[in-house]
């Protein structure tokens, strides 16, 4: 669990930056995050064609605290996660990140099982390369391409022989699809899939995916990427608030467990769908995933999200899913 969170967590430079900024890896907000508070309800439904009826089972969660932010002056020091879904108003601690400079630009963020370490070509970002702590292993490596000052495309790299024979290396590339995609289950859905075409195809040493990145002013407003007979197409519409994520080197475990896509926008997300179409062994299956957010805002600043979505499978129509995620803001 806490390596996962760590991965889910770092992983989230995927989408990082905003045009806006002057330097990548620089996070100095007007209005500084101190905790982070989420509640959740999932209802997944069964249909059952014998007797025409639809079954729901729904799960609740209470409103919790998920994270402290500690800050020195500007910077970011630290980030307590906690266990959410708990009956309790402060569950345990589930992992305790620490952040390290060059200046203002992160260079490195370390965690209990996990750390990576960031890498820039002047003012923009270059590399980005996660390592296991136990056996200082690579796991996974994203080189970044710019056109101009946006990031247009991320390779995302991981090694297929332990993606086979690893249960950490499965979830570090859940991680790495739940950085772009809309929602947790989409993610993982879309991995597994992957699993079995690498099973099937044989693993090779290396495999690295291409991200597409597609800017309207200074938000992304699509992902694409296309690998071993699966392609992904992801739109976004966004708000004309201010995004407190905005040049954040590292999303927060609730936006990447609520299916919020990883933030470095100007705004905030109001309605992300995504499209996922996977060939296989001569099948084409889709599958579409649609989430809307709301907010409500203290001035130009969120103060609460809402995150509704449904999963639909066109392939296969007895089954359904629907989440709500409320997440909660205080600031300094």
């Amino acid at each position: 669990m806490k390596k996962l969170a760590f991965c889910a967590a770092t992983l989230a430079i995927l989408c990082l930056m905003s045009a806006c900024s002057e330097k990548e890896g620089v996070y100095s907000p007007k209005k500084k995050i101190a905790k982070v508070y989420q509640a959740s309800t999932n209802i997944y439904g069964f249909h059952e064609e014998v007797s025409g009826e639809w079954f729901y089972d729904t799960n609740s969660s209470p409103k919790t605290l998920a994270e402290d932010w500690t800050w020195d002056g500007s910077k970011l020091s630290k980030i307590t996660f906690y266990e959410t879904g708990s009956v309790v108003s402060k569950g345990e601690v589930s992992d305790m990140f620490t952040f390290t400079y060059d200046g203002k630009q992160v260079t490195r963020i370390e965690g209990y099982d996990q750390y990576m370490t960031i890498s820039y070509d002047g003012s923009k970002l270059k590399q980005v390369q996660i390592f296991d702590k136990e056996d200082n292993d690579l796991d996974g490596t994203l080189e970044f391409v710019h056109d101009g000052k946006k990031i247009t495309k991320i390779n995302v790299t991981i090694n297929d022989e332990d993606l086979v024979k690893s249960p950490s290396a499965m979830n570090l590339q859940k991680v790495l699809f739940r950085g772009i995609l809309p929602t947790i289950d989409q993610a993982d859905r879309v991995v597994a899939a992957m699993d079995k075409v690498v099973k099937s195809n044989g693993a090779k040493a290396q495999r690295t995916i291409p991200v597409e990145l597609t800017w309207t002013g200074d938000n992304v407003t699509g992902i694409s990427m296309n690998q071993m007979g699966m392609t992904m197409s992801g739109t976004y519409v966004f708000d004309n608030k201010n995004n407190p994520y905005q040049n954040f080197l590292f999303s927060i475990i609730g936006m990447m467990e609520d299916g919020s896509m990883i933030v470095f926008n100007k705004n905030n997300v109001t309605k992300a769908v995504m499209k996922t179409q996977m060939s296989f062994m001569g099948q084409t299956f889709t599958e579409t995933q649609e989430a809307n957010y709301s907010y409500t805002y203290d001035g130009n600043w969120p103060i609460t999200r809402t995150m509704k979505s449904v999963y639909t499978d066109e392939e296969d129509e007895r089954y359904s899913s629907e989440t709500e995620v409320v997440t909660y803001f205080e600031y300094k």
